[in-house]
């Protein structure tokens, strides 16, 4: 066991930073941002590794948009203290939508022409729907959480396929912490528009 861990410190360090990020989330915390730029740096060497290139690129979104993240729950005008947990208006949903769609295509366009990823399709699908959720993450929609739902449970397989059996396990509680995310944030909801 202790080789083992020794030949997957940086997986399992970056499994375990991702796991206090998403518990942070869950508990509506600023520092989950700081959080999530060390943790993604560390995917997307992970992801490198494993030829899940779409996901190494998400990674390095997820670095950058945390940054954002910080920004719109700490800096900005409306802080965490102020912004809201809201829904998504149905104007954004079909922006998302389209916006899904076009990245869906120019991702696993570049997947299956300039790389030897062994899940293209997979790896699109996962990259993609966690863009869009992180996006919505960081203006608090409170749909956020149907998407990391969905998407969780996907990469579970996906993962598992891929033989990174760390980063399975966490997405096992990332889908478990998806679902209480939800209800948590629901009830804050509730409570910030009584």
């Amino acid at each position: 066991m202790i080789d083992w861990i020794k030949n997957n410190y940086i997986e399992t360090t970056g499994a375990s930073l991702a796991l206090i990020y998403l518990i942070l989330e869950v508990r509506q915390k600023w520092t989950m941002w700081i959080v999530g730029i060390v943790s993604s740096i560390f995917y997307v060497f992970i992801f490198f590794n494993s030829g899940l290139y779409a996901e190494m690129g998400m990674n390095a979104y997820f670095a950058i948009m945390s940054v954002y993240g910080l920004y719109c729950w700490k800096y900005a005008k409306n802080s965490a203290k102020e912004l809201k947990t809201t829904n998504v208006g149905k104007k954004t949903v079909g922006i998302l939508f389209i916006v899904g769609v076009v990245l869906s295509g120019i991702i696993l366009w570049i997947l299956i022409k300039y790389t030897d990823s062994p899940v293209p399709y997979a790896d699109t699908l996962v990259t993609v729907l966690s863009i869009i959720a992180t996006w919505m993450v960081a203006h608090k929609y409170l749909e956020n959480w149907y998407i990391w739902i969905f998407t969780n449970f996907f990469a579970i397989g996906l993962y598992t396929y891929q033989e990174l059996y760390p980063t399975a396990i966490l997405y096992v509680v990332y889908a478990i912490m998806s679902i209480i995310g939800l209800i948590e944030w629901r009830k804050s909801m509730k409570r910030e528009h009584e």
